[in-house]
């Protein structure tokens, strides 16, 4: 239980997105059989194929945990532990909600399903990304492309929600594919909006021990440091030094506690970054 030590706000995510997620699939999505992006998307096909060709009842909550378990593996070794477990956290917590809540149609509309139902995976899906971990499925493979290539998250699963609309297209008809697109759509402008991995700021720390400081960052943090030790506040006189950092801002957080907790007293001054040139690593 230690690794879940201070992450509450981590764990409260993972339930938010199964929550949001379940309500969307089971009140929106599913019974209107618009898809969302994925392998939740990939799992709604699934079960409704197996249904249409062998009248067979399966459950989406099944498929979204077995299909994730090989991505669940790969996470492990790409993009480490702490990001995993709670991975597997907000997994399960879709998992189990999505069994819970009954499939039930609120809507006859197409359009508002499609529209609602992308908005509720694609908030719970940003949240998840915006505390450090993701929802499974293609977002794992996704954050590996971003991370060695560049992109942002919601591109790089073009490929799969693409293959998702063709076969729907094709069995159940053009029209609920289109709704699907629109349901995708929304989906990942949220979550690219809300995923502040992608978002740069500059940082410049004003501290009497910024040697303590960068030691600590460095071993916590994959970032270039700039030191100035040769700066005199104006007011007190005193010799002053500052550093300097490019971060994203999902490692904004983790920074600012690091440096108040080695400098109570440290000035820290956040700025946008517009753009940058030369290497930058999205990790």
């Amino acid at each position: 239980m230690a690794m879940f030590k201070g992450y509450s706000k981590n764990i409260l995510a993972a339930v938010f997105y199964g929550i949001t997620s379940a309500v969307g699939i089971q009140l929106l999505l599913q019974p209107t059989k618009i898809y969302t992006a994925g392998v939740m998307g990939a799992s709604q096909l699934i079960v409704n194929l197996i249904s249409q060709f062998a009248h067979v009842n399966t459950e989406v909550y099944l498929w979204y945990f077995l299909l994730n378990v090989p991505l669940v593996l790969l996470s492990w070794k790409k993009l480490g532990k702490r990001f995993t477990v709670f991975t597997l956290l907000s997994i399960v917590s879709a998992s189990v909600f999505i069994l819970f809540i009954p499939l039930h149609p609120i809507t006859d509309d197409p359009m508002l399903a499609s529209i609602f139902g992308g908005a509720m995976v694609g908030v719970g899906t940003g949240f998840c990304f915006r505390f450090g971990f993701s929802t499974g499925g293609t977002d794992i493979i996704a954050l590996i492309i971003q991370k060695t290539k560049g992109g942002t998250v919601g591109q790089v699963g073009f490929i799969v929600n693409a293959i998702i609309i063709g076969i729907a297209g094709i069995v159940f008809g053009w029209e609920l594919a289109l709704y699907s697109i629109v349901s995708i759509f929304i989906t990942n402008i949220l979550i690219d909006r809300m995923y502040i991995q992608q978002q740069k700021i500059t940082v410049i720390i004003y501290s009497h021990q910024i040697d303590e400081i960068a030691d600590v960052l460095l071993k916590k943090m994959n970032r270039g440091i700039t030191l100035d030790h040769n700066l005199t506040g104006a007011y007190s006189g005193e010799q002053i030094g500052s550093m300097t950092m490019v971060l994203t801002k999902f490692q904004l957080y983790n920074v600012k506690q690091t440096v108040k907790k080695v400098d109570p007293n440290a000035f820290i001054n956040i700025q946008p970054t517009i753009g940058i040139v030369g290497k930058f690593n999205d990790n």
